[in-house]
Protein backbone atom coordinates (compact mmCIF):
# COMPACT_ATOMS: atom_id res chain seq x y z
CA UNK A 1 0.00 0.00 0.00
CA UNK A 2 2.57 2.61 0.67
CA UNK A 3 3.46 2.49 -3.25
CA UNK A 4 0.37 3.20 -4.19
CA UNK A 5 -0.42 5.98 -1.85
CA UNK A 6 3.28 7.75 -3.20
CA UNK A 7 1.90 6.93 -6.83
CA UNK A 8 -1.85 8.75 -6.25
CA UNK A 9 0.10 11.82 -4.15
CA UNK A 10 2.09 11.53 -7.58
CA UNK A 11 -0.91 11.70 -9.74
CA UNK A 12 -2.55 14.79 -7.99
CA UNK A 13 -0.69 17.24 -9.04
CA UNK A 14 -0.05 15.99 -12.64
CA UNK A 15 -3.36 15.93 -12.89
CA UNK A 16 -4.03 20.03 -11.94
CA UNK A 17 -1.13 20.58 -14.16
CA UNK A 18 -1.61 18.19 -16.76
CA UNK A 19 1.61 18.12 -17.28
CA UNK A 20 3.28 14.03 -17.61
CA UNK A 21 0.32 12.63 -19.50
CA UNK A 22 2.50 9.76 -20.94
CA UNK A 23 5.43 8.04 -19.56
CA UNK A 24 8.88 8.81 -21.37
CA UNK A 25 9.29 5.16 -22.04
CA UNK A 26 7.39 2.26 -21.76
CA UNK A 27 6.56 1.17 -18.60
CA UNK A 28 7.98 -0.01 -15.44
CA UNK A 29 10.36 3.08 -15.53
CA UNK A 30 13.44 1.92 -13.81
CA UNK A 31 15.96 4.67 -11.99
CA UNK A 32 19.99 4.23 -12.54
CA UNK A 33 20.25 8.38 -11.94
CA UNK A 34 18.37 10.55 -9.43
CA UNK A 35 17.50 14.16 -9.51
CA UNK A 36 20.07 16.08 -7.52
CA UNK A 37 22.74 13.36 -7.52
CA UNK A 38 26.37 14.42 -7.05
CA UNK A 39 28.43 14.86 -9.84
CA UNK A 40 31.52 16.88 -10.54
CA UNK A 41 30.96 20.69 -10.32
CA UNK A 42 27.26 19.83 -10.72
CA UNK A 43 24.00 18.39 -9.51
CA UNK A 44 22.72 15.76 -11.77
CA UNK A 45 19.67 17.63 -13.42
CA UNK A 46 17.04 14.94 -14.57
CA UNK A 47 16.65 11.34 -13.63
CA UNK A 48 18.08 8.45 -15.45
CA UNK A 49 15.42 5.87 -17.05
CA UNK A 50 17.27 2.03 -17.41
CA UNK A 51 16.48 1.00 -20.98
CA UNK A 52 17.74 -2.70 -20.45
CA UNK A 53 21.35 -2.20 -21.41
CA UNK A 54 20.78 -1.71 -25.21
CA UNK A 55 19.75 0.96 -27.07
CA UNK A 56 16.93 1.35 -29.78
CA UNK A 57 13.66 1.88 -26.94
CA UNK A 58 11.10 4.29 -28.20
CA UNK A 59 10.71 7.46 -26.33
CA UNK A 60 7.28 9.49 -26.22
CA UNK A 61 6.38 12.71 -26.02
CA UNK A 62 5.12 13.05 -22.52
CA UNK A 63 2.52 15.69 -23.41
CA UNK A 64 1.73 17.48 -27.13
CA UNK A 65 4.16 20.40 -27.60
CA UNK A 66 6.89 21.22 -30.39
CA UNK A 67 10.32 21.30 -30.38
CA UNK A 68 11.99 23.59 -29.33
CA UNK A 69 15.69 22.65 -29.65
CA UNK A 70 17.94 19.65 -30.92
CA UNK A 71 21.31 19.58 -29.96
CA UNK A 72 24.03 16.95 -31.49
CA UNK A 73 27.27 16.52 -29.64
CA UNK A 74 29.80 13.95 -28.56
CA UNK A 75 29.80 15.26 -26.03
CA UNK A 76 27.22 16.26 -23.20
CA UNK A 77 23.79 15.15 -24.20
CA UNK A 78 25.01 13.59 -27.38
CA UNK A 79 21.86 14.15 -29.00
CA UNK A 80 19.16 15.70 -27.81
CA UNK A 81 15.52 16.74 -28.14
CA UNK A 82 13.75 19.97 -26.21
CA UNK A 83 10.16 20.10 -26.26
CA UNK A 84 8.14 22.82 -24.93
CA UNK A 85 4.34 22.37 -23.49
CA UNK A 86 1.49 24.63 -23.77
CA UNK A 87 1.42 24.05 -19.45
CA UNK A 88 4.75 26.50 -19.64
CA UNK A 89 7.55 23.22 -18.99
CA UNK A 90 9.82 22.09 -21.15
CA UNK A 91 10.78 18.58 -20.99
CA UNK A 92 13.99 17.65 -22.21
CA UNK A 93 15.12 13.87 -23.66
CA UNK A 94 18.75 12.82 -23.76
CA UNK A 95 21.31 10.70 -25.12
CA UNK A 96 19.16 9.56 -27.98
CA UNK A 97 20.12 7.01 -30.84
CA UNK A 98 17.93 8.69 -33.07
CA UNK A 99 15.35 11.07 -33.93
CA UNK A 100 11.70 10.55 -35.84
CA UNK A 101 11.87 10.82 -39.21
CA UNK A 102 9.95 14.29 -39.41
CA UNK A 103 12.34 15.79 -36.60
CA UNK A 104 15.65 13.86 -38.45
CA UNK A 105 14.60 15.66 -42.41
CA UNK A 106 14.65 19.14 -40.50
CA UNK A 107 18.33 17.96 -38.84
CA UNK A 108 19.98 16.74 -41.74
CA UNK A 109 18.66 19.85 -44.12
CA UNK A 110 19.98 21.86 -41.68
CA UNK A 111 23.10 20.25 -41.40
CA UNK A 112 24.28 19.86 -44.52
CA UNK A 113 22.98 23.49 -45.08
CA UNK A 114 25.60 24.52 -42.51
CA UNK A 115 28.17 22.41 -43.49
CA UNK A 116 28.28 20.98 -39.55
CA UNK A 117 28.54 18.14 -37.31
CA UNK A 118 27.96 19.39 -33.81
CA UNK A 119 24.52 21.18 -34.14
CA UNK A 120 22.30 23.35 -31.66
CA UNK A 121 19.30 23.76 -33.59
CA UNK A 122 16.11 25.88 -32.79
CA UNK A 123 13.06 25.36 -35.16
CA UNK A 124 10.91 27.85 -35.20
CA UNK A 125 8.07 27.86 -32.57
CA UNK A 126 5.39 25.49 -33.70
CA UNK A 127 7.21 24.30 -36.83
CA UNK A 128 8.10 20.39 -35.88
CA UNK A 129 5.05 19.96 -33.35
CA UNK A 130 4.64 16.54 -31.39
CA UNK A 131 1.35 15.07 -30.44
CA UNK A 132 0.95 13.47 -26.56
CA UNK A 133 2.34 9.86 -26.63
CA UNK A 134 4.44 10.06 -30.31
CA UNK A 135 7.50 8.50 -30.86
CA UNK A 136 9.92 11.51 -30.81
CA UNK A 137 13.20 9.44 -31.19
CA UNK A 138 14.97 6.17 -29.64
CA UNK A 139 17.39 5.77 -26.53
CA UNK A 140 20.79 5.51 -26.98
CA UNK A 141 24.06 5.97 -25.52
CA UNK A 142 25.60 9.09 -27.19
CA UNK A 143 27.47 12.24 -25.18
CA UNK A 144 29.03 11.67 -21.91
CA UNK A 145 26.35 8.64 -20.79
CA UNK A 146 28.28 5.70 -18.74
CA UNK A 147 25.87 3.08 -20.55
CA UNK A 148 22.38 2.76 -22.41
CA UNK A 149 19.91 5.00 -20.93
CA UNK A 150 17.47 7.96 -21.10
CA UNK A 151 18.17 11.19 -19.12
CA UNK A 152 14.87 12.64 -18.79
CA UNK A 153 13.84 16.74 -16.80
CA UNK A 154 12.21 19.02 -16.94
CA UNK A 155 12.37 22.37 -16.81
CA UNK A 156 10.13 25.99 -16.09
CA UNK A 157 9.98 27.29 -19.32
CA UNK A 158 10.15 30.90 -18.66
CA UNK A 159 13.48 30.50 -16.31
CA UNK A 160 14.84 27.08 -17.76
CA UNK A 161 15.16 25.80 -13.92
CA UNK A 162 15.12 22.38 -12.97
CA UNK A 163 12.30 20.75 -11.75
CA UNK A 164 11.33 17.71 -9.78
CA UNK A 165 9.02 15.64 -12.47
CA UNK A 166 8.14 13.53 -10.42
CA UNK A 167 5.09 15.32 -8.54
CA UNK A 168 4.14 15.84 -11.98
CA UNK A 169 3.31 12.42 -12.70
CA UNK A 170 6.64 10.36 -13.55
CA UNK A 171 6.23 7.31 -12.21
CA UNK A 172 9.70 5.72 -10.77
CA UNK A 173 10.21 3.32 -7.65
CA UNK A 174 10.59 4.82 -4.18
CA UNK A 175 14.39 4.66 -3.64
CA UNK A 176 15.15 1.56 -2.10
CA UNK A 177 18.68 2.85 -0.80
CA UNK A 178 18.84 5.19 2.06
CA UNK A 179 20.95 8.33 3.03
CA UNK A 180 24.12 7.58 5.42
CA UNK A 181 26.61 9.81 7.80
CA UNK A 182 29.88 9.28 7.41
CA UNK A 183 33.00 10.82 9.91
CA UNK A 184 36.40 11.19 9.15
CA UNK A 185 38.67 10.68 11.91
CA UNK A 186 42.51 11.24 12.11
CA UNK A 187 42.14 12.01 8.18
CA UNK A 188 40.14 8.71 7.56
CA UNK A 189 36.66 8.40 6.36
CA UNK A 190 34.76 5.81 7.99
CA UNK A 191 30.84 5.11 8.48
CA UNK A 192 29.74 6.63 11.74
CA UNK A 193 29.43 4.56 15.00
CA UNK A 194 26.92 4.75 17.67
CA UNK A 195 29.11 7.99 19.21
CA UNK A 196 31.59 10.81 17.40
CA UNK A 197 34.41 12.76 18.05
CA UNK A 198 35.02 15.26 15.01
CA UNK A 199 37.36 18.43 14.64
CA UNK A 200 34.43 19.90 13.35
CA UNK A 201 31.33 19.87 12.09
CA UNK A 202 32.71 19.87 8.30
CA UNK A 203 34.66 16.16 9.28
CA UNK A 204 30.61 14.78 8.90
CA UNK A 205 29.14 13.90 5.50
CA UNK A 206 25.89 12.12 4.27
CA UNK A 207 25.57 9.96 1.37
CA UNK A 208 22.64 10.12 -1.03
CA UNK A 209 21.74 14.02 -0.30
CA UNK A 210 19.58 14.06 -3.05
CA UNK A 211 16.42 12.09 -0.70
CA UNK A 212 17.36 15.26 1.34
CA UNK A 213 18.24 15.62 4.35
CA UNK A 214 17.86 18.02 7.68
CA UNK A 215 19.89 18.65 10.59
CA UNK A 216 19.52 18.39 13.91
CA UNK A 217 21.70 19.49 16.92
CA UNK A 218 20.11 19.18 20.85
CA UNK A 219 16.54 18.78 19.40
CA UNK A 220 16.88 22.30 17.66
CA UNK A 221 16.68 22.32 13.76
CA UNK A 222 19.79 23.64 12.44
CA UNK A 223 19.75 23.02 8.61
CA UNK A 224 17.58 21.31 5.69
CA UNK A 225 18.95 20.47 2.38
CA UNK A 226 16.73 19.74 -1.00
CA UNK A 227 16.97 20.47 -4.04
CA UNK A 228 13.31 20.47 -6.34
CA UNK A 229 13.96 23.61 -8.05
CA UNK A 230 17.25 25.35 -9.21
CA UNK A 231 19.12 27.04 -12.21
CA UNK A 232 22.19 26.27 -13.65
CA UNK A 233 23.78 29.18 -12.36
CA UNK A 234 24.12 27.55 -9.30
CA UNK A 235 25.48 24.18 -10.27
CA UNK A 236 29.20 24.62 -9.04
CA UNK A 237 27.64 24.35 -5.56
CA UNK A 238 27.59 20.82 -5.96
CA UNK A 239 31.50 21.38 -5.18
CA UNK A 240 30.68 23.69 -2.24
CA UNK A 241 29.14 21.00 -0.54
CA UNK A 242 31.49 17.70 -1.63
CA UNK A 243 33.30 16.03 0.55
CA UNK A 244 36.01 15.39 -1.80
CA UNK A 245 38.11 12.92 0.31
CA UNK A 246 35.41 10.78 1.39
CA UNK A 247 35.33 10.31 -2.59
CA UNK A 248 38.93 9.92 -3.14
CA UNK A 249 39.11 7.46 -0.20
CA UNK A 250 36.34 5.13 -0.11
CA UNK A 251 34.62 5.89 -3.56
CA UNK A 252 31.61 7.26 -2.97
CA UNK A 253 30.07 10.93 -3.09
CA UNK A 254 28.85 12.43 0.07
CA UNK A 255 27.72 16.05 1.10
CA UNK A 256 28.62 18.41 3.76
CA UNK A 257 26.66 18.24 7.00
CA UNK A 258 26.53 21.89 6.64
CA UNK A 259 27.17 24.53 4.20
CA UNK A 260 30.67 25.77 3.96
CA UNK A 261 30.52 29.79 5.15
CA UNK A 262 32.66 30.85 1.94
CA UNK A 263 30.13 29.02 -0.94
CA UNK A 264 27.08 27.48 0.39
CA UNK A 265 25.53 25.66 -2.09
CA UNK A 266 22.07 26.01 -3.64
CA UNK A 267 19.22 24.13 -1.41
CA UNK A 268 20.37 24.86 1.97
CA UNK A 269 17.48 26.67 3.97
CA UNK A 270 19.36 27.21 7.61
CA UNK A 271 17.76 28.09 10.60
CA UNK A 272 20.35 28.38 13.37
CA UNK A 273 24.13 27.82 13.14
CA UNK A 274 25.55 25.31 14.20
CA UNK A 275 27.47 25.50 17.30
CA UNK A 276 30.93 26.49 17.14
CA UNK A 277 32.22 26.11 20.60
CA UNK A 278 34.12 22.43 21.35
CA UNK A 279 31.74 20.33 23.53
CA UNK A 280 29.47 17.51 23.94
CA UNK A 281 26.12 17.51 21.19
CA UNK A 282 23.36 15.44 20.53
CA UNK A 283 23.06 15.30 16.33
CA UNK A 284 20.38 13.92 14.54
CA UNK A 285 20.46 13.83 10.84
CA UNK A 286 16.71 12.94 9.33
CA UNK A 287 15.99 12.52 5.32
CA UNK A 288 12.32 12.55 4.75
CA UNK A 289 10.28 10.37 7.88
CA UNK A 290 13.73 8.41 8.59
CA UNK A 291 16.17 8.71 11.42
CA UNK A 292 20.03 8.73 8.78
CA UNK A 293 21.92 8.41 12.28
CA UNK A 294 21.49 10.03 15.99
CA UNK A 295 23.47 9.95 18.60
CA UNK A 296 26.60 12.05 20.87
CA UNK A 297 28.89 14.05 19.24
CA UNK A 298 32.14 15.60 20.71
CA UNK A 299 33.37 18.61 18.85
CA UNK A 300 37.09 19.43 19.60
CA UNK A 301 38.13 22.41 18.17
CA UNK A 302 36.86 26.10 17.46
CA UNK A 303 36.07 26.27 13.48
CA UNK A 304 37.40 29.23 12.20
CA UNK A 305 36.85 30.32 8.29
CA UNK A 306 38.89 33.35 6.70
CA UNK A 307 37.48 35.34 3.82
CA UNK A 308 39.62 34.47 0.71
CA UNK A 309 41.82 36.77 -0.84
CA UNK A 310 42.83 36.20 -4.37
CA UNK A 311 46.45 33.79 -4.36
CA UNK A 312 49.25 33.34 -6.55
CA UNK A 313 51.73 30.40 -5.93
CA UNK A 314 54.80 30.62 -7.59
CA UNK A 315 57.70 27.32 -7.99
CA UNK A 316 60.62 27.75 -10.80
CA UNK A 317 59.04 28.70 -14.45
CA UNK A 318 55.36 28.30 -13.16
CA UNK A 319 52.42 29.66 -11.40
CA UNK A 320 48.97 28.73 -10.15
CA UNK A 321 47.02 31.68 -9.43
CA UNK A 322 42.98 30.74 -7.46
CA UNK A 323 40.62 33.87 -7.81
CA UNK A 324 39.03 35.19 -4.38
CA UNK A 325 36.77 32.23 -2.84
CA UNK A 326 38.35 30.03 -5.37
CA UNK A 327 37.63 26.95 -2.77
CA UNK A 328 35.24 25.97 -0.61
CA UNK A 329 37.38 27.08 2.76
CA UNK A 330 40.94 28.11 2.59
CA UNK A 331 43.53 25.46 2.40
CA UNK A 332 47.14 25.44 3.10
CA UNK A 333 48.00 24.50 -0.78
CA UNK A 334 51.28 23.36 -1.60
CA UNK A 335 52.87 24.12 -4.69
CA UNK A 336 55.92 22.93 -6.93
CA UNK A 337 57.33 22.80 -9.89
CA UNK A 338 59.36 20.46 -11.53
CA UNK A 339 60.38 21.48 -15.50
CA UNK A 340 57.26 20.34 -17.13
CA UNK A 341 55.35 18.92 -13.75
CA UNK A 342 53.55 20.85 -10.84
CA UNK A 343 52.58 18.85 -8.13
CA UNK A 344 49.82 20.90 -5.77
CA UNK A 345 48.82 19.24 -2.50
CA UNK A 346 46.24 18.66 -0.39
CA UNK A 347 43.25 17.98 -3.23
CA UNK A 348 40.99 20.95 -2.94
CA UNK A 349 37.70 21.32 -5.16
CA UNK A 350 37.87 24.70 -7.06
CA UNK A 351 34.74 26.14 -7.25
CA UNK A 352 36.05 28.95 -9.83
CA UNK A 353 38.39 28.24 -12.89
CA UNK A 354 42.29 28.30 -11.69
CA UNK A 355 45.20 29.55 -13.62
CA UNK A 356 48.02 27.83 -14.26
CA UNK A 357 50.80 29.85 -16.43
CA UNK A 358 54.26 28.07 -17.61
CA UNK A 359 57.01 30.40 -18.65
CA UNK A 360 59.38 28.04 -20.76
CA UNK A 361 63.32 28.65 -20.74
CA UNK A 362 63.48 26.83 -24.06
CA UNK A 363 60.51 25.44 -26.26
CA UNK A 364 60.63 25.15 -30.06
CA UNK A 365 58.01 27.94 -32.13
CA UNK A 366 56.84 25.79 -33.17
CA UNK A 367 55.50 23.88 -30.08
CA UNK A 368 54.22 26.78 -28.09
CA UNK A 369 50.57 26.22 -29.75
CA UNK A 370 50.98 22.59 -29.16
CA UNK A 371 51.18 21.97 -25.49
CA UNK A 372 48.38 20.53 -22.99
CA UNK A 373 48.49 20.10 -19.21
CA UNK A 374 46.85 16.76 -18.03
CA UNK A 375 46.07 17.58 -14.80
CA UNK A 376 44.33 15.15 -11.89
CA UNK A 377 42.43 15.61 -8.88
CA UNK A 378 40.27 14.23 -6.30
CA UNK A 379 37.51 13.81 -9.29
CA UNK A 380 39.33 12.86 -11.92
CA UNK A 381 41.52 14.11 -14.48
CA UNK A 382 41.14 16.65 -17.43
CA UNK A 383 43.53 17.65 -20.95
CA UNK A 384 43.73 21.87 -20.85
CA UNK A 385 45.03 22.90 -23.77
CA UNK A 386 47.05 25.63 -23.74
CA UNK A 387 46.73 29.70 -24.81
CA UNK A 388 50.07 31.34 -25.93
CA UNK A 389 50.34 34.71 -23.58
CA UNK A 390 53.09 36.72 -23.76
CA UNK A 391 56.55 34.64 -23.00
CA UNK A 392 54.55 31.85 -21.52
CA UNK A 393 51.24 29.36 -21.71
CA UNK A 394 48.24 29.57 -20.38
CA UNK A 395 45.95 26.84 -19.16
CA UNK A 396 43.04 27.35 -17.81
CA UNK A 397 41.12 24.24 -15.67
CA UNK A 398 38.05 23.71 -13.34
CA UNK A 399 40.22 20.83 -11.89
CA UNK A 400 42.72 22.19 -9.41
CA UNK A 401 45.65 19.14 -8.55
CA UNK A 402 48.48 17.83 -9.81
CA UNK A 403 49.68 17.53 -13.93
CA UNK A 404 51.97 18.24 -16.41
CA UNK A 405 53.14 19.52 -19.98
CA UNK A 406 52.23 17.36 -22.77
CA UNK A 407 53.26 18.61 -26.63
CA UNK A 408 50.68 17.07 -29.48
CA UNK A 409 51.86 17.81 -32.89
CA UNK A 410 50.05 14.91 -34.09
CA UNK A 411 46.55 14.59 -36.29
CA UNK A 412 44.57 12.04 -34.78
CA UNK A 413 44.78 8.55 -36.46
CA UNK A 414 42.18 6.77 -38.42
CA UNK A 415 41.51 3.56 -39.41
CA UNK A 416 38.45 1.80 -41.40
CA UNK A 417 36.86 -0.22 -39.03
CA UNK A 418 33.19 -1.77 -41.17
CA UNK A 419 30.67 -0.76 -43.34
CA UNK A 420 27.20 -2.22 -41.78
CA UNK A 421 24.36 -3.56 -44.43
CA UNK A 422 22.37 0.26 -43.58
CA UNK A 423 25.39 1.85 -44.73
CA UNK A 424 26.83 3.22 -42.04
CA UNK A 425 30.60 3.36 -42.83
CA UNK A 426 32.45 2.92 -39.33
CA UNK A 427 36.02 4.62 -38.74
CA UNK A 428 38.35 3.81 -35.88
CA UNK A 429 39.20 7.88 -34.37
CA UNK A 430 41.92 8.25 -31.87
CA UNK A 431 43.62 10.98 -30.10
CA UNK A 432 44.96 12.10 -27.06
CA UNK A 433 42.51 15.34 -26.94
CA UNK A 434 39.32 15.67 -28.15
CA UNK A 435 38.25 15.58 -31.69
CA UNK A 436 35.82 16.81 -34.16
CA UNK A 437 34.88 15.97 -37.94
CA UNK A 438 35.44 19.50 -39.97
CA UNK A 439 34.03 17.73 -43.16
CA UNK A 440 33.16 14.48 -44.45
CA UNK A 441 32.71 13.72 -48.17
CA UNK A 442 31.98 10.84 -50.98
CA UNK A 443 33.14 11.81 -54.36
CA UNK A 444 33.37 15.38 -53.15
CA UNK A 445 29.71 15.36 -52.07
CA UNK A 446 29.05 16.59 -48.43
CA UNK A 447 27.70 13.86 -46.34
CA UNK A 448 26.43 13.20 -42.25
CA UNK A 449 28.93 11.42 -39.65
CA UNK A 450 28.37 11.83 -36.30
CA UNK A 451 31.65 11.04 -33.41
CA UNK A 452 31.11 8.68 -31.02
CA UNK A 453 33.92 10.07 -28.75
CA UNK A 454 33.46 7.05 -26.31
CA UNK A 455 34.06 4.20 -29.09
CA UNK A 456 37.12 6.44 -30.39
CA UNK A 457 35.24 6.10 -34.02
CA UNK A 458 32.62 8.16 -35.85
CA UNK A 459 30.26 6.87 -38.72
CA UNK A 460 29.44 8.37 -42.15
CA UNK A 461 25.96 7.83 -43.57
CA UNK A 462 27.56 6.29 -46.46
CA UNK A 463 24.08 4.76 -48.00
CA UNK A 464 24.65 3.18 -50.74
CA UNK A 465 26.70 4.97 -52.49
CA UNK A 466 30.43 3.81 -54.01
CA UNK A 467 33.78 5.85 -54.50
CA UNK A 468 35.98 7.32 -52.30
CA UNK A 469 35.46 8.85 -49.34
CA UNK A 470 37.05 11.58 -47.92
CA UNK A 471 37.04 12.24 -44.07
CA UNK A 472 38.98 15.70 -42.02
CA UNK A 473 39.35 15.51 -38.32
CA UNK A 474 41.11 17.58 -35.64
CA UNK A 475 42.11 17.90 -32.49
CA UNK A 476 41.77 20.56 -29.87
CA UNK A 477 45.57 22.07 -31.04
CA UNK A 478 44.39 21.85 -34.62
CA UNK A 479 46.30 19.24 -35.77
CA UNK A 480 44.23 18.12 -38.72
CA UNK A 481 44.13 14.54 -40.71
CA UNK A 482 42.72 13.74 -44.08
CA UNK A 483 41.87 10.10 -44.41
CA UNK A 484 40.53 8.52 -47.75
CA UNK A 485 38.87 5.13 -48.49
CA UNK A 486 37.67 3.31 -51.33
CA UNK A 487 33.79 2.25 -50.88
Amino acid sequence: MPHLRLWLLALAPFAALGQIRVQPLDEPLSVSGELAELRNHHFHSGIDLRTGGTTGKNVYAVAEGWVRRIVIRPDGYGWALYLDHPTGHTSVYAHLESFSPEIWAYVRTQAERLGEYRLDLYPPRGFLTVPEGSVIGTSGNTGASGGPHLHFELRDQASEEILNPIPLGLRVPTPVAKPRLWARQNERWRPAGDSLSVSSWYDLAVTLPEQGFSVYVDDSLRAEWALSRWSFDVQRGADAGLALSLHSQQGVRGFLLHPTPTQPAPGWHVHLSLPNQPGRYRLTVNSGDSVVWSGPVRLQSRELRAVQPRKLLESESWSLELPAQALAWDQNLSFRAEDRRVVVAPDAAALKPVRYEWHPDQLADSLWDKTYLAVRDGRGSAKIPGTRIEGGIRFTSKTLGSGDVRVDTEGPECRFLRREPSGRVWIQVRDELDVEIVRASINGAWVWAYLDAKANALWVDAGSEIGQLELQVQDELGNLTTFTHIL
